[in-house]
C-alpha cells in the first residue's frame, strides 16, 4: 500500500514545488532540474526552504516498466529523518487537483 506524502504542482521551467508532509515534518519543497554530471547522476534536485534554499535530496528519472509513464524517485534526507532517507516516488495525477497540484509523492514501506 502505498501513502501519499506530498502534493507538488510542476512548473513551466519544468521544476517541482509543493508540500511534503509527514507525522513529524512539513516542509516546502522544490524539486529542480539540473544537468547530469555522470550516468549514475541525479536528473532533478530536491531543496527545502522558501528564498534561501537547502538541498535536502535527489531525483532520479525512471519509467515505469508496467505503464511506461515517467515518474521521479526521490531521496530525500533531514536530521528529523535520523540515518535513514525517505524514498518517495513522485507521479503525475491523471487529472489536477482543484489546487492546481500535478503531481504526488508516493511512499511504500518495505519490509526487513
Amino acid at each position: 500500500m502505498a501513502i501519499t506524502l506530498g502534493r507538488f504542482t510542476k512548473q513551466d521551467d519544468n521544476s517541482f514545488t509543493g508540500i511534503l508532509k509527514t507525522l513529524n515534518v512539513t516542509a516546502n519543497l522544490s524539486i529542480v532540474p539540473v544537468a547530469k554530471a555522470s550516468d549514475n547522476a541525479p536528473d532533478h534536485r530536491v531543496y527545502a526552504g522558501a528564498g534561501q534554499r537547502y538541498e535536502v535530496g535527489a531525483g532520479w528519472s525512471q519509467i515505469a516498466k508496467s505503464s511506461g509513464e515517467t515518474y521521479l524517485n526521490l531521496k530525500i534526507g533531514a536530521p528529523e529523518f535520523g540515518p535513514h532517507w525517505v524514498r518517495a516516488r513522485l507521479v503525475k495525477l491523471e487529472r489536477p487537483g482543484d489546487d492546481g497540484t500535478t503531481h504526488i509523492a508516493l511512499w511504500e514501506p518495505r519490509d526487513r
